[in-house]
């Protein structure tokens, strides 16, 4: 009687046990206020190639699927259900009214969307995406977190890629944390395309007044990263106190020896890259005409900088000094060459020699070499150092090809045309 007494006990005791976790109420979550809205800018983003405005959208049957820890918070990822209802209705080829999925799926949303929601804390901070449940189905919750996040990279910020706007710096990588980067900024917010929508789904533009910010989302109001800063504006000036309207010359003086040029700049005009040895990718762009500072970039080029320094490289507005050739253009000499004599003028590299011996005697030369090579045309550099002092030259010569006016065989030489030069600056 002992025994059954006890089995009894024991059956007893299991059955409890799992009544109570059977019964256990589920936690109930509540659908976060700013869901409907920003599904609602998701959907637009989604319909506006279709040039479908929506009227209105509904959610329903909100459901925690997993949680997933991350940092200092949690990924919640959740299900729901939705209709969404546009301006006007939308008819297919059969005269059939479109439901809320079809709709969607005429944006390039296919599938069931998943709500990732990133909580911190009693912090209200939050990043609400729609990942697609194929992508983490294959991946699972946790390896669309780590895929996705894991790997953000931590971006410095200096205050020499920065932008002084009235009293406020704003720098380069900064994390706005959802706030306006100045006074008079309007918002725009798009999706991320190309290399960034791997790592966030929107991108925000900032504009007032002749400036531009450009950052991306990576958590709402806890990680908002500036990755690009434009200015038109006189008012706004770099770390070194360039601004829109200020000289070349000053520009050149601010930011000596980091200077490059490129005469067409993504096709905007001439500009001065502001490239350091930092060993970043980072580069200022201060576009120029008449010699007056237009417009100023601060950006990153994440692999990288656009902006060359090329060996021997002397600035595009170091005027060019011609030389004189006339000797090889008279009678006498074109009879010379008809005898045989002056073989050396055509081979390009002798005659940049000879130029090398006759001009620059009192130059030590540390570095030569091509930096444009065309059938009719060759520029050398040369690196040169003054043979008593430590003063360092970079020299440009421009070699062309041409033919002999009284030549009876239409020989071709080759002459040195012009050259520039300009102080390397430590």
């Amino acid at each position: 009687m002992l025994f059954i007494f006890l089995i009894i006990c024991i059956l007893l005791i299991i059955i409890s046990y799992f009544s109570l976790n059977l019964y256990k109420p589920i936690e109930k979550r509540t659908m976060p206020e700013g869901l409907e809205p920003a599904f609602l800018q998701y959907c637009e983003f989604l319909l506006a190639q279709l040039k479908l405005k929506l009227k209105e959208v509904n959610l329903s049957q909100y459901k925690l699927l997993a949680e997933v820890p991350f940092e200092d918070g949690k990924f919640e990822f959740y299900s729901f259900e939705y209709t969404i209802t546009p301006e006007k209705a939308v008819i297919d080829n059969n005269g059939i009214i479109l439901n809320s999925r079809e709709l969607l799926s005429k944006g390039g949303m296919k599938g069931k969307p998943v709500l990732l929601f990133f909580r911190q804390g009693d912090q209200d901070i939050s990043e609400i995406s729609f990942p697609d449940d194929k992508e983490i189905a294959h991946k699972g919750y946790k390896g669309y977190v780590n895929y996705r996040y894991a790997n953000m990279k931590d971006w410095p910020v200096e205050e020499e890629y920065s932008l002084k706007i009235d009293d406020h710096i704003l720098m380069l990588w900064e994390n706005l944390k959802g706030d306006a980067p100045f006074p008079y900024a309007v918002q725009t917010r798009e999706r991320t395309r190309d290399f960034l929508s791997y790592t966030a789904q929107y991108t925000d533009t900032w504009e007032g007044q002749g400036i531009k910010v450009n950052s991306w989302i990576q958590f709402e109001k806890k990680r908002e990263l500036v990755y690009w800063i434009k200015s038109t504006n006189p008012v706004a000036e770099t770390n070194r106190g360039i601004h829109v309207g200020s000289s070349l010359m000053d520009l050149k003086d601010r930011y000596r020896g980091d200077l490059a040029y490129d005469e067409d700049f993504k096709g905007a005009g001439v500009c001065y890259g502001f490239i350091p040895k930092d060993d970043t990718t980072r580069y200022i762009a201060f576009f120029v005409k008449n010699e007056k500072v237009t417009e100023i970039w601060i950006t990153d080029a994440f692999d990288e900088r656009p902006f060359k320094k090329a060996t021997g490289y002397v600035e595009n507005d170091v005027k060019w000094q011609d030389y004189d050739y006339s000797d090889k253009i008279s009678e006498r000499y074109a009879r010379e060459i008809y005898v045989g004599q002056h073989k050396s003028d055509f081979d390009p590299d002798k005659v940049f020699n000879s130029f090398v011996a006759k001009e620059l005697p009192l130059l030590v030369i540390v570095e030569h070499g091509i930096l444009k090579d065309g059938p009719g045309e060759k520029t050398y550099y040369i690196v040169c150092q003054k043979k008593d002092s430590f003063e360092k030259f970079n020299i440009e010569v421009v070699l062309k090809r041409i033919k002999l006016e009284h030549s009876i065989a239409g020989e071709e030489i080759w002459v040195a045309e012009k050259y520039r030069s300009q102080m390397i600056m430590n």
